[in-house]
This record gives structure tokens, C-alpha cells and sequence, in this order.
């Protein structure tokens, strides 16, 4: 008599890859609870509309992580009666969903500082050998312990579900029958198995961008699982060649190749000897400056509000969620228009026309500070595949009493030490300084003193103390001769984490930095109602140094008059684009919403009905530099 569970083994397989595919769920959802203000305002209709779409994307996850599993105890074989057998598989579910459940858990913390879902860059986190890669991870665990805890109980719950549902002996005496009812069995699991990671029966399997099919890009993190954003985003990082316009026809219509820069507005005095800062605040979005929000009571920010009253100031927007994808934007002129960070992509090795080549090649000595760990975020590699020669970070510094525990020299130490170096340039140079202090775990040194007692969160009072800092690197430098020769650019890297203003919480306004050049004695004074990204920085500063090099870059002069403003992004799987008057996501072929900034702060009201003259312009702008930027990345001609 042969001992056969294959009854049992359907019972028993349904109730486990069920109770997970709610446990997964329930992890997922708990992204929206611990960061519902990243979201837009929500019906209670919509809320459980968006969870049950999600369930598309969570069996997907379900069967990845549990195809061992779903194979082990499937198989037409006695071997899975086994009782070392079954311990064996037993343990590679509990680890397997363990692991998908504790990445989704992870996000609802890592969220808040990319408003969008994990993708491959945990690799890079992971694969990179930063000494104090274990400090950030205990600061994490400490800071927020109580995810921990969740992911405990859900592990507990998960360990129980297996004990409660091993399988039961039943017994059948056909054993012909038993191995055909078997082969059933196995063949349609394994179909079923394929329809869960297609998602469907549809044409194309499911991806990333599925989900704008079924919300705005804003409220996506809320349908997809972190462990499905990390499994589609490692398969598909290569770019897709693009053939909108005809490869000679393009070049005419639009080309990232700058010849003969000239400047007819905001210019004072021109120079091409001037000195060049380029400061990178960390994490300094609009909403946390006062000069952006004048019924701001107490500004965190007053030093930074005094310089940026005498500069010439534009409503700045980052081409990127993170400091990895800033500086490939600022330096090289490259937006973040790909699911994965240059850096770290496969065209890392692609050749690019570089901010500090081009100034190198005109007599500047070139310079790059950031007091983190040497290497962090790639800042070292990116600094110098762009041209800039001197790294500076917390070894050379050389000074272990002045670090935070976590990711580098406080500020206003570094700043300081910044001061001195740059003392030793000849001029003209060029000097990028990165700041570092307004990133979690939000640190701040014994001997900062202040007399601010509102009520301001953590990372506000940093936000102040980089202010401070600020402001004392400016006193140090201002004593200088080379001061008053020089050019300040002031932005940063992307917004803060928190948001408070309604306003500040749209798709565009998680992009919304400072950007601004200082220099009283050479630039205009003025608030310039534009746009203006990253990537037209490096553009626009050649052009005021009256440098003419024939130069690459995806940005615009923006002191010529005649180049209209624009911004581009990718963002939760989709392309984000706007001439400054509009605002328009598309999913690279069709245009998705369209919302009239000057009218609709807040993008409530998508206008976008179907299209017309001048939605097929706006269109046609986007898909230029879309096409230049895929075929350019692929065929590696990021240069002139």
C-alpha cells in the first residue's frame, strides 16, 4: 500500500501560498500607513481598490519566492515524504518568504527618502565595501526598531504555518493512478505558476510601468511590492533603442551638442577667469527654505535666505530622487531618465564630456569635497570621470573626533577644513563641495550650540545646523582675495524626506530644489519666475565664463533668452516632463496626464482629454531628448 498525500499536499500548498500572499499584502500596505502623507489624498474606495490591484503583483513575488517550494512538494515523486526532505524545503520557505517580506518592511523605511519603491540599488549597497556600511545598519535598527519587531511577528507567524501544515499520511492502493494523478498535478501547478508571474493571460507580461495603467505615478509604490521592483528592475536595466524620428531627421530638430554658448541677460560683468563653487546641499528642498516660502514663519534657513535674496534664483527641480543620480546631472549634463542610476549602470564606462574637462582645458585647477566616506555613493569615480582631479572626503581629512558615526564629517568641521584648502588654489579654480549632515540618522555635534527651541523635528535642527555651518564657511572665505572673483552655484542634491505643504507633496514638487548662482558683483540680483534643472548648471556656467567649447549636455543656457526652459525625469515608471507651464507624465510612447502648473499647484486636475497641437508639441520636445538620450546612452556618444 503506497502512502500518498497528494490531497493533503494541494490542501496544504493552497493554505500556505495563501495566508503568504495576505502576509505580503499586509507588508506592503504598511508602506502607505507609516508614510500617508507621501501620498495623494485617498478615498477609503480607492485605498481597497489599489490593495486588490495589487494582489497582481504580489502572486508574482508569491510564486518567485516560492518556486522551490512549489516544485519540492509537486513533483511526482515518494522522495518528498521524506522527512529530512521536507525539513529542507520547509526551511527554504520560511527563508525565502522571510526575505520578501523583510525587503518590503525595509522600504517603508527607505521610502521616504526616494518617494519611490527599492529597485537594484540594494545591490550596490550591499556589494559595496564602505567601512561604516554596519554603523549605518545598527543606526537604522536603533532609529527604527519597531519595524523590527513587525518583521518578527510576521516571521513567528510564518515558522507557525509551517509546523500547523505539514503533511498528513493518506493512503490509496492504486499506484498507477496515484502517478498519473500526480503528473496532473505537477503540470498544472507549473502552469498556474506561469500565469501568476505573467500576471495574467495578457500579451506582455506585467512590469514596472503596469502599474500607471491603474493609478498616477505618485500612488504606484502602493500597488507594487518592493520585492517585485527589485526583481524587474535587475532584468531590465539595459535601455531600448528609439526610432520616434529618423536618425538624420533628429539631429536637426534637437541636439545635446552645444556650439558657440552666448549669454544676453542676468550678466553683470563677464569673465572667463572667474572661480567656480558648486555647493550641493544635502537634502535641502524647497520646502525647507525660507526664501521659497515666504509665509514660512520660522525659517530654517535664515543664512541661506540672505544669500539667495542677493542671487539670481530660479525655481530649481532635480533631474532625480537621490545623490547618486545628482551629480551624473549636474556635472555631465545627464538627467535620470532610466530605471537604474548612471553610476551604476552598464554605460558607467560610456564616455562623457565632464564639467571638469572642459574647465581643466581652459587653465582651472579642479577640486571636489565631500566629507563622507571616501567612495560613497560612487561621488569619488563620478567627480573624476567628469574632470575633477582632487577628492577630498573623510580621509583626507584625517580627523575621526569630527565624525558623525554614520556617514562622515559634521558640516560645519568640513567646511571649515574646505576653507583651508581652497586656499591653496591658484585661480582661476573650480570646486565642488557636497554637504552631508541633513541625511539620516541626522547627527549633530557636541559643541553645536543653538538657542532655537521651537518645535522643529530631527532633521529640521539639521537643516538649521547646515544653515550654520553654511554661514560660517561664507565668514572663513569671504576674507579671501579670490572671494569676490568668485561664482557660487548653490542647489541640492534632491528634497528632504518630510513633507508638510500640500503643495510640496505633488509628483512635481518632490523635485523641487534651489538654484541659484551668487556672485553681486558680476550676476543680477534677481527672482526669475523659470524652471531650471540640474543638468542646465554646467551649460550655463560655460556660457558665463565665456568659455565656447563645442560641449555636450541635455540642459539649457539659461542665460540666453532664446532657449525656452525645461524639466525631465524618470520617476515611478514614468517619464516626467514640463516647458514650465505644464506639467506632463507620459509612459514614453503615450502622454498619460497633463496638469497646468500656473493654475493647478497642487496637479489635481489632469486636462489631458486627448490630443490636440499642442500637446503633440510638448509631446514631440519630450520624445526628442527621450530618443538622443536612449540611442546616445546605447551607442555611448554622451560627448562631442
Amino acid at each position: 500500500m503506497l502512502k500518498n498525500k497528494e490531497v493533503v499536499a494541494w490542501k496544504m500548498m493552497l493554505i500556505r501560498l495563501g495566508i503568504m500572499l495576505l502576509l505580503l499584502s499586509f507588508s506592503r500596505w504598511l508602506l502607505y500607513i507609516f508614510n500617508i502623507n507621501s501620498f495623494e489624498d485617498l478615498s477609503i474606495k480607492e485605498l481597497v481598490r489599489l490593495y486588490f490591484i495589487g494582489f497582481r503583483f504580489d502572486i508574482y513575488t508569491l510564486v518567485i519566492f516560492n518556486i522551490p517550494f512549489i516544485i519540492a512538494y509537486s513533483i511526482p515523486s515518494k522522495i518528498k515524504y521524506n522527512n529530512i526532505y521536507k525539513k529542507i524545503i520547509d526551511l527554504v520557505f520560511i527563508t525565502t518568504n522571510a526575505i520578501a517580506i523583510g525587503l518590503n518592511l525595509i522600504d517603508v523605511i527607505y521610502f521616504r527618502y526616494l518617494d519611490r519603491r527599492m529597485c537594484s540599488e540594494l545591490f550596490t549597497f550591499v556589494k559595496n565595501k564602505d567601512e561604516n556600511q554596519f554603523n549605518l545598519i545598527f543606526s537604522f535598527i536603533s532609529d527604527f526598531w519597531f519595524m523590527f519587531v513587525i518583521f518578527f511577528l510576521l516571521l513567528f507567524i510564518i515558522i507557525i504555518l509551517t509546523k500547523k501544515t505539514e503533511l498528513k499520511e493518506t493512503y490509496i492502493t492504486d499506484k498507477k493512478l496515484w502517478y498519473v494523478n500526480h503528473s496532473v498535478f505537477f503540470i498544472l501547478i507549473l502552469g498556474l505558476s506561469v500565469i501568476g508571474i505573467r500576471g495574467g493571460f495578457q500579451l506582455k507580461p506585467i512590469n514596472l510601468q503596469t502599474a500607471t495603467d491603474y493609478t498616477i505615478p505618485k500612488n504606484t509604490p502602493l500597488i507594487i511590492n518592493t520585492p517585485f521592483s527589485i526583481c524587474l528592475s535587475s532584468t531590465s536595466s539595459a535601455l531600448n533603442k528609439l526610432d520616434y524620428f529618423d536618425d538624420n531627421e533628429i539631429e536637426s530638430l534637437y541636439s545635446p551638442i552645444h556650439k558657440n554658448l552666448k549669454h544676453n541677460r542676468f550678466i553683470k560683468n563677464s569673465s572667463n577667469k572667474n572661480n567656480v563653487v558648486i555647493i550641493i546641499l544635502e537634502s535641502f528642498g524647497q520646502e525647507m527654505i525660507g526664501f521659497y516660502n515666504k509665509d514660512l514663519k520660522n525659517s530654517h534657513t535664515p543664512f541661506l535666505d540672505s544669500i539667495l535674496r542677493e542671487s539670481l534664483t530660479f525655481d530649481g527641480m532635480s533631474n532625480g530622487r537621490r545623490s547618486i543620480e545628482a551629480l551624473p546631472s549636474i556635472l555631465c549634463g545627464l538627467p535620470s531618465l532610466m530605471s537604474t542610476d548612471y553610476p551604476t549602470s552598464r554605460y558607467a564606462i560610456n564616455k562623457v564630456d565632464g564639467l571638469g574637462s572642459i574647465l581643466k582645458k581652459n587653465g582651472y585647477s579642479t577640486a571636489f569635497f565631500h566629507g563622507g566616506n571616501n567612495g560613497t555613493m560612487s561621488f569619488n569615480s563620478t567627480s573624476r570621470s567628469s574632470g575633477f582631479d582632487d577628492y577630498y572626503g573623510r580621509n583626507e581629512y584625517n580627523n575621526d573626533t569630527d565624525f558623525d558615526g554614520s556617514w562622515g564629517i559634521y558640516d560645519d568641521k568640513f567646511l571649515q577644513f574646505t576653507a583651508k584648502k581652497l586656499k591653496e588654489y591658484e585661480n582661476p579654480f573650480a570646486a565642488v563641495i557636497f554637504t552631508l549632515s541633513s541625511h539620516h540618522p541626522y547627527s549633530l555635534p557636541n559643541d553645536y550650540i543653538t538657542s532655537d527651541t521651537t518645535n522643529k523635528t530631527p532633521f529640521e535642527k539639521t537643516i538649521t545646523y547646515t544653515d550654520h555651518a553654511l554661514k560660517e564657511f561664507f565668514n572663513a572665505i569671504s576674507k579671501e582675495d579670490w572671494f569676490k572673483n568668485t561664482i557660487f552655484i548653490i542647489t541640492a542634491d534632491h528634497v528632504n524626506p518630510e513633507h508638510k505643504f500640500n503643495s510640496y507633496k505633488t509628483t512635481r514638487g518632490l523635485y523641487q530644489i534651489p538654484l541659484a548662482f551668487y556672485a553681486p558683483e558680476i550676476i543680477e540680483n534677481k527672482s526669475v519666475d523659470e524652471i531650471a534643472q540640474h543638468i542646465d548648471i554646467g551649460i550655463s556656467l560655460l556660457s558665463l565664463l565665456d568659455i565656447n567649447d563645442t560641449t555636450f549636455s541635455f540642459g539649457r543656457n539659461v542665460f540666453d533668452s532664446i532657449q525656452n526652459p525645461l524639466f525631465m525625469c524618470y520617476s515611478n515608471n514614468s517619464y516626467l516632463f514640463s516647458d514650465g507651464k505644464y506639467f506632463m507624465q507620459s509612459d514614453g510612447n503615450d502622454i498619460k496626464k497633463i496638469f497646468d502648473i500656473k493654475k493647478d499647484k497642487t496637479l489635481k486636475n489632469n486636462i489631458f482629454k486627448g490630443y490636440n497641437k499642442k500637446w503633440l508639441e510638448l509631446d514631440k520636445e519630450f520624445k526628442l531628448r527621450l530618443q538622443q538620450y536612449n540611442n546616445r546612452m546605447i551607442n555611448n556618444k554622451l560627448y562631442y
